[in-house]
Formats: structure tokens, sequence, C-alpha cells
């Protein structure tokens, strides 16, 4: 036979009649521990951070080399008449680029980056594509929406020159823009005149070895985003009901393209 233990001996007995001795003795214990073994513990776990860091840093770099390999470049030979609609349009046919959630995290999501390069002789309109995108998906929905242009295609290089010809030295200079509110925020998109002139205008009397480039990165918005922006729109119609002014939104560019944008 075998004793029974009492219930006033279990830890959740002790608690019952004894609540504040409980509670000492737990912290006298915790507090020894941490002594004893909590300069290895920080230890550890400083270490496990690193790694965890250094080990999703080399991930990401690691996703982004796979995307510059065998990247392409596609150059878009505008129709004489360009219908505006077809920016959402080749969105839509570009649905395909997103990937499920255990593959983006995996192997990253691919992006598009569109080029407007310029020179002295005139302009081009360009799309970076990834290499992880299947060869002829991003010609077949450009073209099918803008009936009429054309495409063609070649490996990836740099948009400008990068080494100076003739002895020269070459002066170059570049920045980045963001948007900086919430992506909650429209963008404006509807404008009575293109608001791409004062692009396609800026570069004017460019010399032979002058150069310039504008790249705009994109890629479909994926669906938890979706959702997020969705979650935040009630909100911001509290803050700015009907009629009032919409921070961000005439502060904002639209899509190069003159589109619906998409983030």
């Amino acid at each position: 036979m075998f004793p029974l233990s009492s219930p006033v001996d279990s830890p959740l007995g002790g608690l019952l009649t004894d609540p504040w001795g409980t509670i000492r003795a737990l912290l006298t214990t915790a507090w020894s521990w941490m002594q004893a073994w909590g300069p290895i513990a920080a230890l550890a776990l400083l270490i496990t951070i690193t790694a965890l860091w250094a080990l999703r840093r080399w991930w990401s770099n690691r996703c982004q080399d796979a995307l510059h390999d065998n990247a392409r470049i596609v150059t878009i030979l505008a129709p004489p008449t360009v219908d505006p609609e077809g920016a959402p349009a080749v969105w839509s046919n570009l649905v395909g680029l997103l990937r499920p959630m255990w593959t983006r995290l995996a192997q990253g999501q691919p992006h598009l980056a569109w080029e407007y390069v310029f020179g002295h002789d005139g302009v081009q309109i360009r799309l970076w594509v990834p290499g992880t995108v299947p060869p002829g998906m991003v010609e077949r929905a450009v073209e099918a929406a803008w009936p009429g242009s054309h495409t063609t295609t070649e490996p990836a290089a740099a948009p400008l020159p990068t080494r100076a010809d003739g002895g020269r030295r070459r002066l170059v200079t570049g920045g980045v823009l963001r948007l900086a509110r919430s992506e909650a925020l429209p963008i404006r998109s509807d404008f009575d005149v293109d608001p791409i002139r004062a692009l396609l205008g800026a570069p004017v009397g460019l010399g032979v070895y002058d150069g310039a480039c504008v790249q705009v990165l994109a890629r479909p918005v994926t669906g938890r985003r979706v959702k997020q922006a969705r979650r935040a729109a009630p909100a911001r119609r509290a803050l700015h009901p009907a009629g009032g002014p919409t921070p961000g939104r005439d502060h904002a560019g639209s899509h190069a393209d003159g589109g619906e944008p998409r983030r």
C-alpha cells in the first residue's frame, strides 16, 4: 500500500493555502536560477538571434540572386494610340506572378521593373523581368492589354552604360522615391492630362554621352495586404468623410503608364 499524499502538499494546494508564500518561493527559485544560468541563457539567446538574422539575410540575398539569374529585358513598342485602360488589363493578365504564401517565404515574390530609358535619340519603354518568370508570359500580357503593340526580348543588362568610352569620365547620380504614407491610402489615377508628359519632357536636350533611366518596381498585391487595406478603409473614411480632403491622394504619384496603380 502506498501512502496517499495530502492535497495541501501539492503546488496548487500550497498556492491556495498560502498564496504569498508560494509566490515568494517561486520568485526566490527563479532569481536563484537567473543568477546561476542567466548569463549563459542570455549569451545563448543572443547567439541564436544573431544566427537567425544572418540566416534570414543570407536567404533573402539568395532569393534576390535567383531573380537576377537569366533575367531579361522586354522592350515595348507602343501602338499609335494607347488605351489607358490597358494598364489594369496588363496587371490582370500578370496576376499569375503571385505565388502561394509558403512559396513566397521559401523563394521570394518576383517583381517587375518598368524602365524609361532616355538618350539623345529618344526614349525606350522597357520591362525588367526576373528569370523565375516563364518566358513569354509578360510579352503576351503586354501585347494583349495594348493591341497593336510589339515586344522584343533580350538578356538583361545595365540600363545605362557603366564604362566611359575614349578616356572620358562618367558622372552618375541617382535616388529612390518611396510612398511616405500607408498603402491603404489611394493613389490618384484619374488625370485630365497625361501626367507622364513632365517625365517625358524632363530629359529633352540630352547630349550624345548623356542618359537617364527611371525605374518603377511593382508587382501584383498579395491577398494579405488587400485584407489589411480593406480593414483600414473604414477607419480612413471615418477620419476623412466623403467630400473632405484625403491626405496623400494628390501627393503620391500614379503608376508610370497612367493606369490604375498596383503595389
